[in-house]
């Protein structure tokens, strides 16, 4: 996972000046809504989709590339399936073909939110775009969620922690965090309650992201050329083709 909050606002200085673009925020929402939309996902889904690459991109770089993972997985053979939640005394499972915490993580970022049960998203350890939906997520609610990442064991490995307040905490010691769940293997861990260790600062503040918000507003987002580029092809898919005489 990646912070940016060592990213000057004056430019991208991690990106070669001859590899890479500025782009207006609209297009890199536009330009992922279109590229999910035409690979099949649903209209609603696909808007949800583009604004999380589109705020990943922004304050983390890595949208796009996210983007891109996604649908391959959604192009590969398997083909895409309907989402399943498995209920259990301890848990709720939340599961689908392919394991896109891209598509996946809202549904659970939201059932986790308006019950007070645990939810987990198996087989998904790099719950970054999860973290940036829930960032959404919880400013509505005022909640503070907390994403635990588990090992093959089942036993808690890392956590990120979003508060209602809007600030993202990476990396959050697990020697006080509790499942409270029987060991069911890697996966995300989506629970309300505060977790017990103490929080350093936070890696993502609101104000942190309003100011690079409007600095992107005004002078884009830089996105490496080549990356761009592909997600750019997959979004004209979305147009329908003039018919030929």
């Amino acid at each position: 996972m990646t912070d940016m909050l060592t990213h000057t606002l004056e430019d991208d200085t991690a990106l070669p000046p001859g590899s890479r673009i500025s782009l207006a925020v609209r297009e890199v929402r536009e330009t992922a809504f279109r590229a999910l939309y035409a690979a099949g996902v649903s209209a609603g889904e696909a808007g949800g989709a583009a604004d999380v690459v589109t705020a990943m991109q922004l304050h983390a770089r890595n949208g796009i590339d996210t983007l891109l993972a996604t649908i391959a997985e959604l192009e590969s053979p398997a083909g895409a399936a309907d989402v399943t939640l498995t209920r259990s005394p301890e848990v709720d499972i939340v599961d689908r073909s392919p394991r896109s915490a891209l598509l996946t993580g809202p549904l659970a970022v939201d059932l986790a939110l308006s019950q007070s049960r645990p939810v987990l998203l198996p087989r998904i350890v790099d719950h970054d775009a999860v973290a940036w939906y829930a960032l959404h997520a919880v400013s509505r609610s005022g909640a503070t969620l907390c994403l635990v990442t588990l090992d093959d064991g089942g036993h808690p490995a890392d956590a990120t922690v979003v508060t209602g307040a809007g600030d993202m905490y990476r990396d959050v010691a697990v020697a006080a965090l509790t499942t409270g769940v029987p060991a069911t293997g890697a996966g995300t861990l989506l629970r309300t309650a505060p977790p017990a260790a103490h929080l350093s600062r936070p890696v993502h503040t609101a104000a942190e992201r309003e100011t690079r918000y409007r600095h992107a507003v005004s002078y884009g987002v830089f996105i490496d050329a080549a990356t761009w580029s592909r997600a750019y092809e997959l979004g004209r898919r979305f147009l329908v083709p003039e018919a030929h005489s």
